[in-house]
């Protein structure tokens, strides 16, 4: 982590062509890295609509839970498949797109295991429900902060490579971009509608994250792997916004 380097300066600290080949393009392959597993995800419950489910449909945190049968097998596969991902991206660590962009597919594919499917799988019982946690939503802030902390301490003592930090941050995405929409609405749910929420955070925190990110890209990072940190960051905002206009 230590060719990582951010420092603001008040001229650019890429030539436009870095920027494209360092920024852009690889924000433009993970775009095309989602739709694609994010098509997969779909054709697997598309597949198992029918299906009769693994267990009874339940609410959980007042969402009613689909445990699709094949929502199961994609949850096993991607979660495996995920850890796979990030192994290669560490042997493939000196060739940085390649390795970043295997990190990135496997940091999603482990929350689409975790933060999409997992919960739907949980089993109510007379008195309470056992459940994987609903890691997207409000009661999961003390496990991410925990976490967080943990992970500022494995930073200090470098204890992962450039490439899991790139699987890890690629997780932590993911979930940001869920829990500042639709995890925090419950805090502002006596004032705000739904709607007007994920407006508010799309354009606030979506935009200014997105300004912020091709700000740093441009006056801040100085290595190839901090503009990739920098598209990386560029992605969740834009996504941010994206979700908080269409309310997708």
């Amino acid at each position: 982590m230590d060719d990582i380097h951010f420092h603001w300066t008040r001229q650019p600290r890429c030539t436009r062509w870095q920027w494209w080949s360092d920024v852009a393009v690889p924000l433009i392959y993970i775009i095309l890295i989602t739709i694609g597993l994010v098509g997969i995800f779909a054709l697997c419950l598309y597949l198992g609509r029918d299906m009769r489910p693994v267990i009874q449909p339940h609410y959980d945190d007042g969402e009613k839970v689909d445990p699709n049968p094949m929502r199961l097998v994609f949850m096993v596969i991607a979660f495996v498949v995920a850890f796979v991902c990030a192994y290669l991206s560490d042997k493939k660590k000196s060739e940085l797109l390649p390795s970043f962009l295997l990190a990135y597919a496997g940091g999603t594919l482990l929350w689409q295991s975790t933060g999409e499917c997992a919960w739907h799988f949980s089993i109510p019982t007379e008195d309470y429900i056992m459940c994987f946690p609903h890691i997207e939503g409000a009661s999961s802030v003390i496990m991410v902060v925990i976490v967080s902390i943990l992970l500022a301490y494995c930073y200090r003592r470098h204890a992962f490579s450039w490439s899991v930090w790139i699987f890890v941050l690629s997780f932590i995405g993911n979930w940001f971009g869920h829990f500042v929409q639709i995890g925090s609405y419950p805090i502002v749910a006596s004032t705000l509608e739904e709607g007007q929420w994920y407006i508010w955070t799309g354009s606030v925190i979506g935009g200014l994250s997105a300004v912020m990110s091709v700000m740093m890209s441009i006056y801040c990072a100085s290595t190839k792997k901090a503009r990739l940190c920098c598209a990386l960051m560029l992605y969740f905002a834009l996504g941010i916004v994206l979700t908080g206009v269409t309310g997708i």
